[in-house]
């Protein structure tokens, strides 16, 4: 028997800094409807519109996952979507005053004790599951993410850095298991990266948050977690995930990758749904 489908209890308003951007944003999170998804509802001037967190609305932004509908934008998308995997929230209404989500302190912890304030209550009509049946894969270069069939979802992560630096980090996550880890892992980036994404304008909201790592994966300030770095990327690839508007039973692999292979991955398994597979 499938699990029932869940939204939060109630409203609940979350203000702070866009991760990129640093502009000030406001965002208020109500229940959704049975079957509803995760709407995005953009207020932003004159433009204003509803953007579903689905698929077809999906674009790569600089270093993180966003949604278009016409003109209208919402960027910085996956850390939200990602504290709604880990909450186990299906449905969802998302009002955002702004282009982009804010970052909190880099991680999805800002979203997930929203959820924790709103309460989860459970709605009647059992999830929409989808079943990983056989090997997909995705590449660029030396970056690979693969999928796979599995009893239960289960992703895992291999941070190679051996080309850039000299460090080599894993860490695997899966259903069943308390995700207080993956939704506290903060973005990071390298330290031979920093002057490319300050030129970029990028990381403005999280610049006293975000762990920065050297060629021995040594970061600027203490780890949450010993494979923190690895437990972020996953924390994207949940969010990324849930672009599908189902959960999943199959397994992950990531080498190396990010959100341009999430987002290929995800465009598999959304034709593999719509064929029928």
């Amino acid at each position: 028997m499938l699990p029932l489908q869940r939204t939060i209890g109630c409203s609940v308003v979350v203000e702070g800094q866009g991760l990129h951007s640093g502009k000030e944003v406001r965002v208020t999170l109500s229940p959704g409807k049975v079957n509803q998804g995760i709407v995005f509802r953009v207020l932003c001037g004159e433009r204003k519109g509803v953007i579903p967190a689905l698929f077809p609305y999906a674009a790569l932004g600089c270093r993180s996952t966003l949604l278009k509908n016409g003109e209208l934008i919402v960027a910085t998308v996956e850390h939200l979507l990602g504290a709604c995997w880990g909450a186990g929230v299906d449905n969802l209404e998302v009002v955002v005053e702004g282009e982009e989500l804010p970052g909190g302190d880099g991680s999805a912890l800002l979203w997930f004790q929203a959820f924790e304030r709103a309460g989860i209550k459970e709605q009647e009509a059992p999830r929409k599951m989808l079943v990983i049946d056989r090997v997909f894969h995705v590449q660029q270069g030396a970056k690979h993410l693969f999928a796979f069939p599995a009893q239960h979802f289960v992703a895992t992560y291999i941070l190679d850095c051996t080309e850039e630096g000299e460090f080599l980090q894993g860490l695997t996550f899966q259903e069943g298991e308390e995700p207080g880890g993956i939704l506290g892992a903060r973005t990071f980036a390298f330290l031979w990266e920093g002057e490319e994404l300050r030129k970029l304008g990028l990381g403005k909201g999280v610049q006293d948050e975000a762990v920065l790592l050297n060629a021995l994966g040594v970061g600027n300030k203490p780890f949450r977690l010993p494979s923190e770095a690895c437990a972020h990327k996953i924390l994207d690839l949940l969010g990324d995930l849930m672009l599908l508007g189902r959960r999943i039973r199959g397994g992950f692999l990531g080498l190396r990758s990010g959100h341009a292979l999430n987002q290929a991955m995800v465009k598999l398994l959304w034709e593999a749904v719509e064929d029928g597979d």
